[in-house]
């Protein structure tokens, strides 16, 4: 093959030059423009310093058996070199909410979207329904350049615990589809069901931070938590001297240590016990086919004009809480119930403390006065949990959620004794029964709350054995989301404001030094020049002058 002659070659390789430096120029100048533009967008006032100042938020979202909820979190951090808690300037919703998803009527978690996402397994729709509003209301409370700096948890509890694996895991699959087209900032993490240990601690660091026992540097014990949900009862303790236990956990929130007993008891819910009246009572009572072939089942609880449509999945000899799968037994069409009223102070209190105790069988006469009370808590061990067996002797207990609810609708004291509890719910519940225009104007609520009364003080006396313990109702907004918040979000009150526009202010103190800058571009344009041109080394001699670049221009031939 012919070589091309000098002069072409010539021509093309000064093109080649020319070609070069261009490049190396525009290399120079784009990577000098992404700098600045990254410095801008970093540094800029305004945005990411502006998220350090102030208040910062957090988003908790719950997932319960009886619908989902949402709550928002506006903090200020303290000085987190001393492990000081961030301090609470508001909790959203409050009073002054305005939205339809508010129910008027409740005390507690009244903001809710219904049912519980445990309703919708394979139903990604039904999942969107329930949580677009939630999170678009939390967006409109939060402003929208802190959108993307603030977290959010989506923590479910009994509801979904109850189901089958891969059915939760579906339905939090569907979850997260509906987080990420949020702004909010989420991992995979936080979005998964809650422990019963895990729900019952958070409680406890919501009643213990919202009563300032976190400020305390003794080793004074703290608070008691009773919390009753729809589906399940948390309970938690600080106790001395227990080393193993499975319910045991230890706590380093705050200045102190705290050794705690956290129990998640499921089926002791308000719902789920109600649902275990209704299989005693049909396994005691004859069960009576209606003119229009419906079964009727007599409920000593309610008032003489009540009755409900009630699908029972557990009559006909299958207990639904011993069940793990209860969507798909809800697939097998157990015939539905009328429930009637037929109003029974006396039974409905048996009956009452039946599923408090977990009873399989109703024994009227053995189960009424105090010698039946008292044989449940005379030893160790006795009833569902005896707290006074392992409870510090100056512990206080407060009663949250649906004890909480209750006791507002008798309107009681903080401090009421459960003498005062029985008296109020009998009173409350004969005057109901007697005056059927107040059960009409919302007879499911007012006529649940029959069997509630009764339920809730032998739950505290039969079941957990603090008949004679100091019990506080309230405070009416401590919730376990405010808990989560705490922890989950540790690492963002750890890392205090303070701390981080100091970081970050030197940062752009040293960004902004015209000495770094030019430093920096001097470096830049000397590594890019160096990549792009084989620079002469000092120590070597150049090629001599007039030396042959014959080599140069003719390549050598490799050997055959």
């Amino acid at each position: 093959m012919e070589p091309k002659s000098p002069s072409k070659l010539k021509f093309s390789i000064m093109g080649f030059t020319q070609y070069k430096t261009v490049i190396r120029i525009s290399t120079v100048l784009l990577v000098v423009v992404l700098l600045l533009v990254g410095a801008h967008f970093v540094f800029k006032p305004g945005d990411g310093l502006s998220v350090f100042k102030g208040s910062y938020y957090t988003v908790v979202v719950d997932c319960g058996s009886t619908g989902t909820r949402v709550n928002v979190y506006e903090w200020v951090a303290a000085d987190a070199n001393k492990r000081e808690l961030p301090i609470l300037l508001h909790s959203y919703p409050d009073n002054l909410t305005n939205t339809s998803l508010v129910t008027t009527s409740c005390k507690y978690h009244c903001m809710q979207t219904e049912p519980g996402l445990d309703k919708f397994v394979g139903n990604s729709s039904g999942v969107r329904a329930s949580l677009e509003p939630l999170i678009t209301w939390a967006e409109q409370i939060i402003p929208f350049e802190r959108h993307r700096f603030t977290p959010i948890f989506v923590l479910a509890t009994a509801g979904l615990r109850r189901l089958a694996i891969e059915e939760s895991r579906q339905v939090l699959e569907d979850v997260e589809t509906v987080i990420r087209e949020h702004s909010f900032s989420y991992k995979r993490s936080w979005i998964r069901v809650l422990t019963g240990k895990e729900e019952a601690y958070y409680g406890w660091v919501a009643l213990s931070y919202k009563m300032g026992m976190f400020r305390n540097h003794s080793r004074s014990p703290t608070l008691g938590l009773l919390d009753l949900g729809g589906s399940s009862l948390q309970v938690v303790m600080e106790v001395d001297g227990i080393e193993e236990d499975t319910h045991l956990l230890k706590s380093k929130f705050g200045f102190t240590e705290h050794r705690l007993l956290a129990y998640s008891l499921p089926a002791f819910g308000l719902n789920e016990a109600f649902d275990r009246t209704i299989v005693l009572l049909s396994q005691t009572e004859a069960l009576r086919e209606s003119a229009g072939g419906k079964l009727e089942l007599r409920h000593p609880c309610f008032g003489a004009d009540f009755v409900q449509n009630y699908t029972c999945y557990g009559c006909f000899g299958l207990n639904v809480a011993e069940q793990k799968n209860i969507s798909q037994l809800k697939k097998i069409g157990y015939p539905s119930l009328y429930l009637i009223g037929v109003p029974n102070w006396e039974q409905c209190k048996i009956l009452a403390r039946a599923a408090a105790t977990n009873s399989s069988s109703l024994d009227w006469p053995s189960m009424v006065g105090a010698d039946y009370k008292s044989s449940l808590c005379s030893k160790r061990g006795s009833g569902i949990l005896n707290l006074a067996a392992f409870a510090h002797p100056t512990t206080r207990f407060h009663a949250l959620s649906g004890f909480f609810a209750v006791y507002d609708m008798l309107n009681l004291s903080p401090r009421a004794n459960l003498t005062k509890v029985w008296e109020k719910g009998q009173h409350l519940c004969s005057k109901s029964w007697a005056d059927k225009s107040s059960v009409s104007a919302n007879q499911y609520y007012a006529a649940h709350y029959c069997f509630r009364v009764p339920y809730m003080a032998s739950l505290i006396e039969d079941s957990l054995c603090l008949g004679d313990r100091e019990i506080r109702f309230g405070p009416a907004d401590v919730a376990w989301t405010l808990g989560a918040a705490l922890v989950e979000g540790e690492y963002l009150w750890l890392a205090t404001p303070t701390s981080r526009a100091r970081n970050l202010n030197l940062y752009r103190k040293v960004i902004s030094s015209p000495i770094f800058v030019f430093v920096l571009l001097l470096c830049l344009l000397f590594i890019v020049y160096r990549s792009q041109v084989k620079l002469p080394m000092l120590g070597k001699k150049g090629a001599a002058p007039g030396a042959s670049s014959y080599s140069y221009f003719y390549p050598r031939r490799r050997p055959n």
